[in-house]
């Protein structure tokens, strides 16, 4: 055998010359063939490979459907600052209140109320929810405000004369024979009562 030195001496030097689209190193006659195939994978976009097509193959599986990856929800604006005032005024307020029990003296008004500016207020009665308590909360008030009519009218009207069936309850109820008597018979009181109330 020749020796290394002879063998590598025999062998003609070629420079290797980088592809100026992936960078990679090549021999001058392999970058030509090189070139061409590097610009096809560049332009061309390859398709994801999914392994369990692949798989089902020659079998009679159906083709799955992938699932599609879910989008991300956006990310609300924190209102931690806001949050945070509000609990360090809440703890001030108590210790006035406690530094004012001790001393004797008047109460401090209590702090007006706050509100998280993320929960939706329903037009029909008033309190907040989270949005999606609020969208199932709001289409439930908007039934029993079309249902019952105008509770504050109803009130009103009760203020002038209340309806005898109160009258007849509260009559019976703070009597003697009602406190002395049991369970079941109240509650047939009660219903007697009730449907006398309904008839007049």
């Amino acid at each position: 055998m020749e020796p290394a030195e002879e063998y590598d001496s025999s062998v003609k030097e070629e420079q290797l010359v980088p592809c100026n689209i992936c960078g990679r190193t090549f021999f001058l006659t392999p970058l030509k063939k090189h070139i061409p195939i590097c610009q096809k994978v560049v332009t061309k976009k390859r398709k994801v490979f999914d392994s369990s097509k692949q798989r089902a193959e020659g079998t009679e599986i159906p083709a799955v459907k992938p699932l599609k990856p879910r989008p991300e929800p956006p990310k609300k604006a924190s209102n931690w600052r806001k949050k945070h005032e509000d609990f360090i005024a809440t703890i001030r307020a108590a210790k006035g209140v406690t530094q004012a029990m001790k001393e004797g003296g008047p109460l401090p008004p209590p702090p007006p109320p706050t509100y998280d500016p993320d929960y939706v207020q329903c037009p029909y009665c008033q309190r907040r929810f989270n949005e999606n308590a609020a969208e199932r909360h709001i289409n439930f008030c908007k039934e029993q405000a079309a249902r019952i009519p105008n509770k504050s009218k109803l009130a009103t009207d009760l203020k002038g004369k209340p309806a005898a069936r109160t009258q007849v309850w509260y009559f019976y109820k703070y009597s003697e024979a009602y406190n002395k008597c049991n369970f079941m018979l109240r509650r047939r009181c009660y219903l007697f009562l009730y449907n006398l109330a309904i008839l007049v």
